[in-house]
């Protein structure tokens, strides 16, 4: 007992970290290696023309634009210069100066807030330029480049196709220009650091300009070990309080380890001394001794610089450690896919072997003599722990990949009931239930919702270490307006609310608990609230909080509800040998399963007729359809590793004989073919591992 209880404790948390990948991480790893990889492009370059050509054609590329031309506001910031352009003739780079509400980017300049023309032709918020008109220019989208909260300049692109922009692209074009607009900054900064004798003063003077105010951090080396300065930026990143605290202090004391910072040196030193620039992704050390993601840009100072710098070296310092834990998420994310995959297919063969033992465990009951109660109770026994282990196989399946559910009517009373007993077995919380009479069944994954009860039960448990009280209730409701701030749609749900008397959920917290990866456990992950969130979004349902510090918190669920005259509280009826003797198709590739189905078959009272792949399924029902004694059913295992599988094998037998009867048997639970069966054209599904009651009930439904 101890073992399966670990066994599913283990897959609640395996489970739990692939849904998040499935629910976000096809969308978050494109719009990520996007960001990833713009923003390590505009910080290869410092030279300013080549920066300027370098954030046009990346912006093209982004938002697949045909044009693209950038926007510098003047110091006034009362107009933008054309500073470049790619697609419009260069001679307006200089010259064509625009005023702040005139034409697209002064509306911008204007309103500093990103704007869109879907269609030149309907827009009539301001004259429109020849130079459209010429192009066949059809959309455009402008974007202003902020920097320290001003408007630093616009960035425009245009289209001759007609575009819409999604919030995505949109998004991902504010993020693009913001960031231009740093890239071109730190570039003036540092080419504004080689100070020429001629205009010693007047460089000094915005030399400290740009020191003070710079978005980066700066420091001045003498030689290759003395910090002679720094501005506050850099301060901030590395934890002291003032630069005053850094000045003078050994270089080596950034670094991680001696040999890192001889390492280091030994690198780059010849590289600086020689004039060319330095860039690399290096961890400095912070004063607390945590490691900090920097992008480290460098260059010698030339001869002209102030004695106390001459040949030393200015470094500008970036904080990448947020991209870097979005370069580590992506890491995690492949490593769970994989982890995934595994578990998967440890699932699906798992599946094989508990169908074997379930069947079998069943035919010898139906052997056994009805008075051998002994045998027969352990044969109930054996029963029962084989359908408990096929619901690990289940859980695997749902963190292996994607996790769509497979919905079915489903009473929630028994289903509620034995998730929560499972979690508060042997703790000192108590459950009270309170059912509604004729509650309504739903439409939902058993599986899943099971496990959305079972985390925010062992959240409540969490909340309450010296013990307390869940109240679990659940009622019908109606939702009778279209809007609503439930956000469900019109119809008929049933409300499942979980309140337990714990800790409760402070306000600066509440409203980031179903955001991946966000816990306020020691040893949390935070995927077990943002799994529940995703499984009751994929049911067209929704998940709410509410809580009181101190006083508790009370989850609600509303799940699509189906009407029934019958009580929830019934049992299935016994399975009823309703359909005539058939000749049943049975297609796998294990062997001890096609002679499990055989002799269910067989009890069942039908002919089988057994096959191990998709070609000799089609061959051997073609023969049997020209001598005249055709095939009724057909019941075909979804995987045939090394040959034809049920998908492929059916749409080839549906060629042959369109009014084809068959069945997809599967262990892999979540397949898309299980979930939406009769668009790849079976007529019936069984998941593995399946009883007798089971399968009578899918040749059934099938005939």
């Amino acid at each position: 007992m101890a073992t399966i209880e670990k066994l599913e404790n283990d897959s609640i948390l395996l489970q739990g970290q692939l849904d998040e990948v499935q629910s976000n991480f096809d969308e978050s790893q494109r719009v990520f290696r996007q960001i990833i990889d713009f923003s390590s492009k505009l910080g290869a370059t410092i030279e300013l023309n080549e920066l300027y050509e370098n954030c046009l054609q990346l912006f093209k590329d982004l938002l697949h634009l045909d044009f693209a031309t950038l926007f510098l506001a003047t110091p006034e910031q009362n107009s933008l210069l054309i500073t470049d352009t790619l697609g419009f003739s260069k001679s307006m780079v200089g010259s064509f100066k625009v005023r702040a509400g005139v034409g697209l980017p002064g509306l911008v300049l204007e309103s500093q807030l990103l704007e869109i023309v879907e269609d030149f032709k309907t827009e009539n918020r301001f004259s429109i330029p020849d130079v459209i008109v010429e192009n066949n220019i059809t959309s455009a989208i402008a974007t202003p480049m902020m920097f320290n909260k001003q408007l630093f300049g616009v960035i425009i692109g245009h289209t001759i196709k007609e575009s819409h922009f999604s919030e995505a692209e949109r998004s991902l074009a504010q993020i693009f220009a913001n960031q231009s607009a740093t890239a071109i900054k730190n570039a003036t900064h540092i080419q504004s650091l080689h100070i020429s004798e001629q205009n010693l003063k007047q460089r000094t003077d915005e030399f400290e300009t740009i020191f003070a105010n710079s978005m980066a951090g700066i420091i001045l080396v003498k030689g290759r070990r003395t910090l002679v300065r720094c501005n506050q930026r850099l301060a901030d990143f590395m934890g002291y309080d003032s630069p005053e605290e850094l000045q003078g202090i050994n270089m080596q004391q950034f670094h991680l380890s001696e040999k890192r910072f001889l390492d280091f040196g030994r690198k780059f030193y010849n590289t600086l001394v020689s004039g060319e620039q330095v860039q690399v992704e290096y961890q400095l050390r912070k004063k607390d001794g945590h490691p900090l993601w920097c992008l480290l840009s460098g260059k010698a100072i030339d001869h002209n610089s102030p004695p106390e710098l001459n040949k030393g070296v200015v470094w500008i310092v970036d904080d990448i450690s947020q991209r870097k834990e979005i370069e580590e998420e992506l890491l995690k994310a492949k490593k769970l896919e994989s982890i995934g995959v595994l578990a998967g297919g440890i699932a699906h063969d798992f599946n094989n072997i508990l169908t074997a033992i379930l069947g079998n465990i069943e035919l010898a009951g139906y052997y056994v003599s009805k008075k051998d109660n002994n045998v027969i109770s352990l044969l109930s026994d054996a029963e029962k722990a084989t359908k408990r282990a096929a619901k690990l196989t289940d859980q695997l399946l749902t963190f292996s990949k994607g996790g769509e559910p497979i919905k079915e009517e489903t009473p929630l009373p028994e289903l509620i009931t034995e998730a929560a007993d499972f979690v508060l077995h042997g703790s000192n919380v108590i459950c009270y239930y309170n059912f509604s009479e004729h509650l309504w069944m739903v439409n939902a994954d058993s599986g899943q919702i099971g496990q959305v009860i079972q985390n925010i039960i062992i959240n409540a448990k969490h909340a309450m270490p010296n013990g307390g009280i869940v109240t679990v209730q659940c009622t019908n409701f109606q939702q009778t307006i279209l809007e609503s701030p439930l956000n469900i749609s019109k119809g008929d749900y049933a409300c499942i609310s979980i309140e337990d008397t714990g800790v409760g959920i402070s306000e600066d917290v509440i409203d980031k608990i179903f955001d991946p990866y966000f816990t306020t456990k020691q040893n949390g992950n935070g995927l077990g609230l943002a799994i529940c969130h995703s499984i009751i979004t994929k049911h067209d349902g929704t998940l709410t909080v509410d809580s009181l510090p101190g006083k508790g918190t009370t989850f609600t669920i509303y799940l699509p509800a189906v009407r029934s005259s019958e009580n929830n509280f019934t049992t299935k009826t016994e399975a009823t040998l309703t359909v005539k003797a058939a000749r049943v198709m049975v297609m796998d590739d294990e062997e001890m399963l096609l002679h499990l189905t055989k002799s269910q078959l067989t009890v069942l009272g039908h002919k089988p007729i057994l096959v191990i792949d998709g070609a000799q399924a089609i061959k051997r029902y073609q023969e049997m359809q020209d001598i005249g004694t055709p095939v009724d059913l057909v019941i075909m295992d979804l995987t045939i590793p090394g040959g034809m599988g049920g998908q492929e094998a059916a749409e080839k037998l549906l060629q042959i004989d369109p009014g084809a009867k068959i069945i997809v048997a599967s262990g892999y639970s979540n397949d898309p073919v299980m979930a939406d069966y009769e668009k790849y054209g079976f007529c019936a599904a069984i998941t593995k591992p399946f009883d007798l009651k089971e399968l009578n009930n899918a040749i059934t439904s099938a005939i």
